[in-house]
């Protein structure tokens, strides 16, 4: 009977962890304000390191109507990121009841210039800095790579004299440009079947002919990218004449051939992780083919397969396949994906 019982206590333990695992490393800060707004505040995760880490910071989608990170204290993405010694933010900004899209795209940048403000707190490496996000979140890490540096040398708030440039930019999802007047003909809609129109018709009268073809200008990602840009990953789009249409991608890769800017569309989380990682010069992501302690794996795994398990064990073993050493978990999904090929 003792012995049942401490079976059963084991394996509680073990579902336990299991189910943290599942939900990600809690965030070593949560909340920090990084302006005045009630919603200019970030969660972050930093990892044990003696040297100044690099930085990826996440934003939110929700098309700047709806997101939030007030519950998302734990994050796998964050724990991957923390195991090669970047560090991981992820940032939530003002919303369209609440500010214009310009002032938001500033609530972005401001989360970049605050966190390298505090480099030194932090133990951050304000050199090496990047960005990703999915919908309205990928669209403001392109406005990011693509807008002159927005630093203020001469202003009164020092925050805003450190620099908005990136390392590398990505996402999923994204939209071409804030400028929607040049969405009807992106997406091959009439006026009023485009979506955001009649908040654009709005912020027009609102803000009078001058001012809004400023904004225009400083919001239209297309008309900023040049050859100078940070490297940018962002995945394919979908199907439609919605916001996450293939044409936004399509116009994006046509604009980045004519100034020669450096862009890979590519599906995937797993492909953009190894980049965004591969910019900041940091260690291979762990989940591709290794993990700390284990050997890395010999090659690469096939497109088709998807990502490998976000959360894996440590008991490490030879792969089949010939993908070096890793988790039982990785083994199984290894395993898997070839009697999965191996039956076409």
């Amino acid at each position: 009977m003792k012995y049942r019982i401490t079976t059963i206590g084991l394996a509680l333990v073990f579902a336990i962890g299991q189910a943290l695992a599942q939900e990600g490393k809690k965030a070593d800060h949560i909340l920090v304000p990084y302006g005045k707004q009630p919603r200019q505040v970030l969660h972050l995760w930093l990892p044990k390191t003696k040297a100044p880490s690099p930085l990826v910071l996440h934003y939110h989608g929700g098309g700047f109507v709806a997101g939030d990170i007030r519950e998302k204290t734990h994050n796998r993405t964050a724990a991957m990121c923390n195991a090669v010694g970047i560090a991981y933010a992820d940032v939530e900004y003002r919303l369209l009841n609440q500010a214009m899209l310009h002032e938001i795209m500033h609530d972005c940048a401001r989360a970049v210039q605050f966190l390298r403000y505090n480099a030194k707190k932090y133990n951050l490496d304000k050199n090496r800095v990047a960005s990703y996000g999915e919908s309205a979140g990928a669209s403001a890490s392109l406005w990011m790579a693509t807008i002159d540096d927005q630093a203020d040398p001469k202003a009164k708030d020092p925050v805003l004299r450190e620099s908005t440039r990136l390392a590398a930019a990505g996402g999923f999802w994204v939209q071409a440009t804030f400028d929607v007047i040049q969405w009807p003909e992106i997406l091959g809609l009439p006026e009023d079947k485009t979506p955001y129109w009649g908040m654009i018709k709005s912020a027009k009268a609102r803000l009078g002919e001058k001012r809004f073809n400023e904004l225009r200008k400083h919001m239209d990602m297309l008309h900023n990218m040049d050859k100078d840009d940070s490297p940018m990953h962002f995945s394919p789009g979908k199907e439609g004449q919605g916001v996450h249409s293939q044409r936004f991608v399509d116009v994006l890769e046509k604009r980045a051939k004519e100034v020669g800017a450096n862009l890979i569309i590519k599906p995937g989380r797993q492909s953009l992780i190894q980049f965004l990682t591969a910019k900041l010069k940091a260690k291979p992501n762990p989940t591709v083919g290794q993990r700390p302690g284990g050997k890395e794996a010999s090659k690469p795994f096939p497109q088709h397969w998807g990502d490998p398990p976000a959360i894996q064990t440590q008991d490490y073993r030879k792969l089949p396949g010939g993908y070096g050493f890793g988790s039982s978990t990785l083994a199984n999904w290894i395993q898997e994906k070839l009697d999965n090929d191996s039956k076409k």
